[in-house]
């Protein structure tokens, strides 16, 4: 469940997603509750967890329960197995209601465009990610991997090596710009995802960033190039000596 279970997460990733799966009897138990139900189901899970973890200041948050606990964060999401194999799971706004999630398809699917194009999708999650901590990006990490996994399998490039990365994150911005209010579709339902549009500066100005990069590359400015993907992935990439975008990209795969 989550990044690590999926090889997705790259070193800024401190939450640690656990997909805890609750008796059916327990569904219908609650189901049988007055007023929002998935609320009162977060609660008593989270009044469980506490009595093991009474030091930790747990709360309920969405389908989630948070638990920071110092060197990582532990998010819980309680879930029902259905017989289909995905799972339901609570959602407490506007009223409360029951999310289907499908997370073997999540994975399912991004396996399905990594075995052809030697883990591009993967790979480009994993930079996306960086560029969400580091610019403080507001669109969840599902979305930019529902994304990262469209764009790799339509990208002309894609059978190309890592030498084609730089021209695979400037293009990804590019491709990004389209959906711009609007949507996708969780992996393995019929849920879909409003990505809204408080993400398109930081995108545009990361095309930017990146389309001057290539170009500086392309010189052979390597230390201008640099400094350009620094802006998108943060200074912790600086090198004494110019370093082209395939290094970085080894740098951001890298898992904390």
């Amino acid at each position: 469940m989550g990044s690590y279970g999926k090889d997705t997460a790259c070193a800024s990733d401190t939450d640690l997603d656990m997909l805890f799966i609750m008796p059916n009897d327990v569904y219908w138990r609650v189901e049988g509750l007055a007023g929002n139900k998935q609320s009162q189901l977060l609660q008593e899970v989270k009044n469980a967890l506490f009595w093991t973890f009474p030091r930790t200041p747990m709360r309920a948050d969405g389908p989630i329960i948070q638990a920071p606990f110092n060197s990582y964060h532990v998010e819980v999401l309680p879930a029902f197995k259905c017989d289909d194999g995905t799972f339901l799971t609570a959602h407490t706004s506007n009223g409360g209601s029951w999310r289907p999630s499908n997370p073997a398809q999540e994975y399912r699917l991004l396996q399905i465009v990594d075995q052809p194009t030697m883990g591009k999708a993967t790979h480009l999650t994993k930079m996306l990610k960086a560029w969400k901590h580091e610019c403080n990006v507001e669109i969840k990490s599902i979305s930019l991997e529902v994304l990262a996994v469209l764009f790799v399998d339509q990208w002309h490039n894609r059978q190309q090596t890592m030498y084609f990365y730089d021209w695979m994150v400037r293009d990804f911005f590019a491709f990004m710009l389209r959906y711009v209010n609007g949507w996708t579709r969780v992996p393995g339902t019929v849920e879909q995802i409003q990505l809204g549009d408080c993400w398109e500066s930081k995108c545009r100005s990361a095309y930017g960033h990146a389309l001057k990069a290539c170009e500086f590359e392309k010189l052979d400015y390597g230390h201008l190039a640099v400094e350009e993907w620094q802006k998108i992935f943060g200074c912790r990439f600086k090198a004494a000596q110019p370093i082209p975008v395939q290094t970085l990209a080894h740098i951001l795969l890298a898992r904390a």
